[in-house]
Formats: structure tokens, sequence, C-alpha cells
């Protein structure tokens, strides 16, 4: 008989569970080929303590699962039925190929259990665009110092042109009411985009607190009340009409700054009636 001496076979020669017909052709072919009597050394060196190793894991397999799917398994070829051991198997009653396969099904187990817990987490909040567009908002206002905008200075046809453009491209008046705002002229307005969308930023410059920004962009969510918070060591009034949502921030008082957004939605709710 032809015996192929695969690794299995070899282990099972190991742990003393090799037929008597195949351990005594095993051991015939060890005394003329040398390349399995050094595969069998390398094997034997492996002999480390799998049992202490796997204790904890073979504690925590699921015991009935694994009895139930052993239960199912057909029985061995009589061929490799159990026959008297050539070495003393383990101390513990546990071979090292059992160890094998109670260690692949405790670690099936563990995958399961891992995406059955990650089905059950919660799902995360979905984002508050709003809230991220005032936080960059914040972000970027908060680089700016008074000299940046004090270097802003430009001519009043220059600035008139800006606000024009703001205008089309926003579909808000604006101009001139934003000129000035209590006070604080404009030093500059640009339009950017965000998400797509035009954003318009009207910078002002305030003498005693700093930069002053204005940021409009075309909304379709409806007209809300105005809010405050403070973001990025900044204060913020932010609210919305119809058709446009504002966020005004400084590092001006917050009431200061309310007194301020007031006049603006006023204004533009008077130039913008339909």
């Amino acid at each position: 008989m032809t015996i192929a001496f695969t690794d299995e076979v070899l282990v099972a020669y190991l742990d003393g569970e090799l037929p008597a017909d195949q351990r005594r052709a095993l051991e015939e072919a060890m005394t003329r080929d040398a390349a399995v009597t050094a595969r069998l050394d390398d094997l034997r060196r492996s002999d480390l303590p799998f049992a202490e190793a796997f204790a904890p894991m073979l504690e925590a397999a699921p015991r009935a699962r694994l009895e139930a799917m052993l239960a199912a398994i057909p029985p061995a070829p009589p061929q490799y039925e159990a026959a008297a051991p050539s070495e003393p198997a383990s101390q513990t009653g546990i071979s090292r190929r059992g160890l094998i396969a109670a260690a692949a099904v405790s670690l099936v187990a563990g995958v399961a259990l891992d995406r059955v817990l990650i089905a059950l987490e919660p799902s995360p909040p979905p984002v508050d665009e709003a809230a991220a567009f005032r936080s960059e908002v914040a972000e970027y206002l908060a680089l700016y110092t008074p000299d940046t905008l004090r270097q802003m200075t430009i001519s009043l046809a220059k600035r008139t042109d800006q606000l024009r453009v703001a205008s089309e491209r926003l579909g808000l008046k604006l101009d001139p009411f934003a000129m000035t705002l209590g006070g604080l002229e404009m030093r500059r307005t640009q339009v950017l985009e965000y998400d797509g969308k035009p954003l318009g930023q009207i910078m002002y410059l305030d003498p005693d607190h700093g930069p002053v920004a204005l940021c409009i962009i075309p909304v379709s969510s409806g007209a809300t009340k105005m809010h405050r918070e403070q973001r990025s060591g900044l204060n913020l009034i932010y609210w919305s009409s119809d058709t446009h949502s504002f966020v005004m921030a400084a590092r001006n008082p917050m009431d200061e700054l309310k007194a301020r957004a007031d006049e603006i939605r006023d204004d533009l709710a008077d130039r913008n009636q339909a």
C-alpha cells in the first residue's frame, strides 16, 4: 500500500493515533528516506505545551455547539481508526489535532461574536451639515488679525463692485446696505464656494475687537430664528430666511454681535421683499 506521508499522517504518528500498518510503513520509510525523518523531527520539536496554551480558549469555546458539530462529522475510515500508540499521548488526553480543531472553532465563534457586537453598536449620529459649516467659518475667521484687514482697504468703487457680484451670485440684494454695519466699514466682499453652493463673505474691521465676518449661503430648509454659540474662541450668531442662511462671527461681545445681526436681518428683509 502506498502511503502519502503528509504532515497530518506524521502528526498522527507522533500523537500515537496512526494505525499499526501505517505506523510500520512509516517507520520503514524513515530508514531509507531522510526527508521523511527530517520532517518528523521538525514536527516533534514543535511539541510545545499546547494544552496549557490553549486551555483558556478551550474553556471559552461554545461547548454545546462544538459537541454538536463533532457529532455531525462522519466516522473516520477504518484505516484511520486509532491503534496502540507508538508514543505516549499527552497526559491531558488531548491531541494536537484536537487542540487545533478546538482553536479553529473558537476563532470562528469569536469572529461571529465580533460581527454581532458590531451590528449591535449604535449607528453614529448623522452629520450636522449646518454645524460643520459654522465650524469652518469660525476656524477660517480665527486666522484673521486686525492687520490682515487693515491691508485690505480698497476704493469705494471696488467695494461696490464686489457687493454687486456677490448679490448676483447669491440671488440677494446686498448693495449698498452692507457698505457700513453699525458704523463698521466694509473691507472686502468675496464669493467662495461651499458644498457646491456660492458662499458670500463680507469682512469688516471693528477697531476694538478685530475682524467681523458675515457669511451668506443659499438654502432651501426654510426660516429659523437666531441662535448663538461659541466656536474657535469666537462668538457666532446664526439664522436663516426662507432662501438663505447667515452666520456672523467675531470676537465682539455676544450681545453687541446680536444687535448687529438684528440690524442685518431687518435690513435684508426689507430690501428683499417679493
